[in-house]
């Protein structure tokens, strides 16, 4: 690993050093996105397209313990397996060259990566765990990579509800069934030296969420609980979530412990910001300022 290559500053906190990846930008519907929020309000934090589409990054969490030489990469994005009707729809777009690229501006490339911690396998976060070999065939993408997910969701994911089925892709992970590269997690857990796991029930059964502890603060990777700035609202909750909520209970939980210890809230799409701090104001916590990853 080249510390010269590494031009892009992370954050520290504590051993790890942080940063944001972009493999993608894509768009969804924004009533999917924002739920039950009146489109009034919430297009004024996220202006639609033409066919009412609002436009996300598959945004990735990159962390690095020089010193233990583990790279760790939190989620992977939505890949470049997608058949050109889906990929419309999404209106996916990789052309500022994925993980690849976002990878090789911190002087790394896939062979470094130790560890990938998968907050769920929902297609725009897991889709990058495989991508075709010269024969046409998936493949693991981070072969020398141990990937972790908690138990309870990877059982999911191979039994979804109808309600939420056409969200996993079963490519994008049975390679990864079939090989010796797969941790599965029971329960909340430190997986690594001061990298915890919050376990969350609102969005998917047993989402995962990244907490690096170090300095007496913390950086949360929220996935899909808090997935743009807009979301710090706690009633703000997406459509896709199966239990609506219990995603706003632990939305409090999260920010709360965030403002308490004036720890980062680090966004899995939002197409302006990787992350913030939060303040609080008459007894709630909100945004506070923006933390460049």
């Amino acid at each position: 690993m080249s510390r010269r290559a590494f031009y892009v500053r992370p954050v520290r906190i504590g051993r790890w050093e942080l940063s944001s990846l972009v493999d993608a930008r894509f768009a969804l519907d924004g009533g999917a996105v924002f739920g039950v929020v009146p489109r009034p309000e919430w297009e004024r934090a996220s202006e639609p397209d033409a066919r009412n589409r609002v436009a996300l990054l598959a945004r990735c969490l990159l962390a690095v313990d020089r010193d233990a030489r583990r790279v760790v990469l939190v989620d992977v994005g939505p890949g470049d397996k997608w058949e050109p009707a889906r990929a419309e729809r999404h209106a996916l777009d990789r052309s500022a060259g994925g993980l690849d690229a976002a990878l090789a501006r911190h002087g790394l490339r896939r062979e470094h990566v130790t560890d990938v911690v998968l907050t769920h396998l929902h297609l725009h976060h897991a889709g990058g765990v495989t991508r075709r070999d010269a024969a046409g065939h998936a493949a693991l993408a981070f072969p020398r990579a141990t990937h972790h997910v908690q138990r309870r969701h990877w059982a999911w994911a191979h039994g979804p509800s109808d309600r939420d089925g056409p969200s996993f892709l079963p490519e994008d992970f049975d390679v990864l069934g079939r090989s010796d590269r797969l941790h599965l997690v029971e329960g909340e857990a430190e997986i690594l030296p001061d990298v915890e796991l919050v376990v969350s029930e609102g969005h998917t059964v047993a989402q995962q969420l990244p907490r690096f502890h170090g300095d007496q603060t913390h950086l949360t990777f929220c996935g899909d609980l808090v997935p743009t700035r807009a979301h710090l609202e706690p009633s703000w909750i997406m459509a896709f979530d199966l239990q609506p909520v219990t995603t706003l209970e632990e939305k409090k939980v999260v920010l709360a412990e965030a403002l308490e210890d004036d720890g980062i809230i680090a966004f899995g799409h939002d197409p302006n910001m990787a992350a913030c701090r939060l303040r609080e104001e008459e007894g709630h916590p909100v945004f506070r300022e923006q933390v460049e990853l």
